[in-house]
């Protein structure tokens, strides 16, 4: 989670849900729809039910249409492990993937607001770079500063050997060269 939403209020947002018992996908979605509104939840653009990835995004060339759609990927913890089969190695390639949401949290507002306004740092066995998003061009500096202390935090705690494995820190935008802001002491570097 992060003190500033990286995501702007245009941000088109999917959630994947599991199918309820004796009813079918649409009334699945809007039974889905009503509990978002319950709980102030207006910035999921779509609900697609599980039933319905499987049925109607079948077609790669229909898959490619809802992976360009959508700027974030939530998905109910119950289905999670059953999308990497309907998806498609695309969404994996394009970081996309969908992140796992409780949606029978008793807090369910805050539970996606997380989700929706934090970031993820995907940690992978191959290379030693990782890139996490923190904010936006349209965001105030003192925003981006706090961003990415909370999430420097965050990384200090989360890794093995914790700070102690954080070599370089670099800012960058997507067509920016990677400014360093942080660079370990070689004391800390190990061999």
């Amino acid at each position: 989670p992060l003190p500033h939403g990286i995501r702007p209020e245009t941000a088109e947002v999917c959630l994947f849900t599991k199918d309820e018992p004796n009813l079918s996908a649409e009334q699945t979605e809007n039974l889905y729809r009503k509990l978002l509104i319950q709980n102030g939840i207006r910035s999921v653009s779509q609900i697609i039910s599980y039933k319905t990835l499987k049925k109607e995004y079948k077609l790669f060339e229909a898959k490619r249409r809802l992976l360009n759609r959508f700027d974030l990927f939530l998905s109910d913890d119950r289905i999670r492990r059953l999308l990497p089969s309907h998806l498609g190695k695309h969404f994996y390639e394009r970081k996309k993937v969908p992140l796992s949401v409780n949606l029978k949290a008793r807090n369910l507002g805050k539970e996606l607001q997380k989700h929706i306004q934090g970031t993820t740092l995907p940690v992978t066995n191959k290379g030693c770079c990782y890139t996490a998003r923190i904010g936006h061009t349209g965001m105030k500096a003192d925003e981006i500063v706090d961003n990415i202390i909370a999430a420097a935090e965050v990384i200090a705690k989360k890794l093995p050997k914790n700070w102690k494995n954080v070599k370089i820190l670099h800012l960058k935008t997507l067509k920016s060269v990677a400014l360093p802001i942080f660079t370990a002491n070689i004391s800390n570097l190990d061999e």
